[in-house]
């Protein structure tokens, strides 16, 4: 028999609510109650591992950001975090062959329906109030997605499917559809019905991987740390020290006084949004914030080597930027990273360019500027295609060709780029 999807046992009916103030520890739990599952309909969808892993962190992203406006329990968390995947799923209709390519004949709302009963192992009585539906209506939906799965149609209704439904979950378990099609009445065709259940459940593949978890994991942790900070911002009155406003500073030291302590207080609060959007993406509220962070850090070093160095390792991050963009299909904020990471390739050489003295220090400066442009948008392109961001991948495309140009340009104006030293071939004896 099926394990069952959601757990039988009482779960901490407080969850959801620290969940909604963004309680880490609360998050976590969701998160690991569900991610397995999470995957396994992803990969089961997709084929492909990494586009597993892709479907999953947009439907842990999306259940974050509609998590302040969820309502219900820690199972509907459940069934509501699978059904945005089973959802972008049906958008992006993953092709293949058998079982995996009949399913994109199914219309979302069916394709839906039999990747979370099927794949994610739903009851109908956690799908009803999910799908806003009657379970008895979604048992007939079902039949009937089941007939165009393979290649027929006809409707389900008309029926008590319930034994059928019952016979669909000792499938979905292991059991042979020969061995428990006798025990529905209906519909005729049960058994053929079943057998498709097989064939889709063949597609589960293998669990998720440890390293897979981690990642989507701390993903959604370090989204959720930003979102906390806003939320204790937001609802959390600023403390006050009750008799300030009799305190006064008649004096020039007084003045000073004050000043100091309002310059200390805001280099801290200028540390503290720091360390909280040094983490932030580009889809972050936070994000702008850390740019005008990198930028004041850029600007304060005065040693231009040093400068150098600062931004081509901002580039690095920007490039990280971009590779997460394009695979969780922002397209835009893709090209807005990549762009911003050519941006300070370029500063970075006319920094160089302005030393007169090449010591040792700058020619490593230059040999990492070199290796950093010769950085291919290649990965980002074909990610950016693959989620269906044409437009945006030419937007890349056009971006690297502009930088080319600049690039040999700087090439020519630094130096040769590095290479194996060359030894001189020994001249002959004299006679």
């Amino acid at each position: 028999m099926a394990q069952a999807a959601i757990a039988s046992e009482v779960w901490d009916p407080t969850l959801v609510s620290r969940a909604q103030r963004y309680e880490r520890d609360a998050l976590a739990t969701l998160c690991d109650r569900s991610l397995a599952a999470l995957y396994r309909v992803c990969l089961a969808l997709t084929e492909n591992p990494a586009e597993a892993e892709s479907l999953a962190a947009t439907a842990l992203q999306k259940g974050l950001d509609g998590l302040p406006n969820f309502e219900g329990d820690s199972p509907a968390f459940h069934v509501w975090l699978l059904r945005h995947a089973a959802g972008a799923a049906a958008r992006r209709r993953p092709g293949g062959e058998g079982a995996r390519g009949a399913l994109t004949r199914l219309s979302n709302f069916d394709y839906e329906l039999v990747a979370l009963r099927v794949l994610g192992e739903i009851g109908v009585d956690h799908l009803a109030p999910a799908l806003n539906a009657e379970p008895a209506s979604l048992r007939a939906w079902l039949v009937s997605a089941l007939r165009e799965v393979d290649g027929r149609s006809g409707t389900g209704w008309g029926h008590d499917l319930r034994a059928f439904d019952s016979s669909v979950t000792e499938v979905i378990g292991g059991v042979d559809p020969e061995q428990v099609a006798s025990r529905a009445s209906a519909p005729q065709d049960a058994e053929a019905l079943l057998r498709v259940v097989a064939s889709i459940r063949d597609l589960v593949g293998d669990p998720i991987p440890p390293s897979v978890a981690t990642r989507l994991r701390t993903h959604l942790l370090a989204l959720a740390a930003e979102r906390r900070a806003l939320w204790v911002y937001r609802h959390h009155s600023t403390a006050t020290v009750p008799g300030i406003e009799k305190r006064r500073y008649p004096s020039r030291t007084g003045t000073v006084i004050a000043l100091s302590i309002a310059g200390v207080l805001a280099v801290l609060v200028g540390a503290v949004l720091a360390v909280l959007s040094s983490f932030a993406n580009p889809d972050s509220s936070l994000y702008s914030l850390k740019l005008t962070g990198e930028s004041a850090l850029v600007n304060a070093n005065l040693d231009a080597v040093n400068r150098a160095q600062l931004q081509i390792k901002l580039a690095q991050t920007r490039q990280r930027e971009a590779e997460d963009m394009a695979s969780r299909g922002y397209g835009d904020l893709t090209v807005g990273a990549v762009n911003s990471r050519f941006t300070l390739l370029r500063t970075a050489g006319h920094d160089l360019s302005s030393v007169q003295i090449h010591d040792k220090r700058w020619k490593a400066a230059r040999d990492r500027l070199f290796k950093e442009s010769d950085v291919t948008m290649t990965g980002i392109e074909r990610t950016l295609r693959a989620t269906g961001q044409g437009q945006s991948a030419a937007d890349v495309d056009h971006l690297v060709s502009a930088y080319e140009g600049d690039r040999k340009a700087l090439q020519a104006e630094l130096g040769p780029q590095p290479a194996q030293p060359t030894i001189p071939a020994a001249t002959p004896p004299p006679r």
